[in-house]
């Protein structure tokens, strides 16, 4: 009897980590505009210099194929890169945010576009919860960042 209960158990934890990234974020997209993004951060408190350095800095998302079920995400700005290695969609990992601070990181896929959530571990972190939703808009990865009811778009054109 513990046998087939065994075997739901394996094949219920395969469906929840079966999902993959879609083929489609796969590349390099680079900043192109933004909408409201001065505003979004201003909302967040950051102050006037944090925001000129954060709205000028170029910026470039990279999505590459790790493993059959892996990806890396490459977040390269003029201020600092991030890098996340073999991340499984809806696994949580410890990452480092832009702030320096170690955050708990999720990736996850609803409704076809991917988010990516941000809980830092360390409560006085410069950076605050955050989730960023991704969309494929024809050839733009289009990111929306939203903060208590202020939206901000940020587009990318594939390279």
């Amino acid at each position: 009897a513990s046998l087939p209960l065994l075997c739901l158990l394996v094949f219920s934890l395969s469906c929840v980590y079966a999902d993959n990234l879609p083929e489609q974020f796969f590349g390099k997209f680079s900043i192109d505009r933004s909408d409201n993004f001065d505003e979004y951060m201003k909302e967040k408190g950051y102050g006037w210099f944090t925001r000129r350095l954060v709205s000028l800095a170029g910026v470039d998302k990279v999505f590459t194929k790790a493993g059959p079920n892996t990806f890396n995400f490459d977040n390269l700005t003029t201020k600092k890169d991030m890098h996340y290695k073999n991340i499984v969609l809806g696994q949580e990992f410890i990452g480092e945010g832009l702030d320096g601070s170690n955050h708990k990181i999720t990736f996850t896929l609803r409704d076809e576009a991917l988010y990516e959530k941000h809980i830092p571990t360390d409560p006085d972190a410069e950076q605050k919860e955050d989730e960023y939703k991704y969309e494929l808009v024809g050839d733009e990865l289009v990111q929306t960042l939203e903060f208590n009811g202020m939206v901000a778009k940020r587009y990318f054109k594939r390279q």
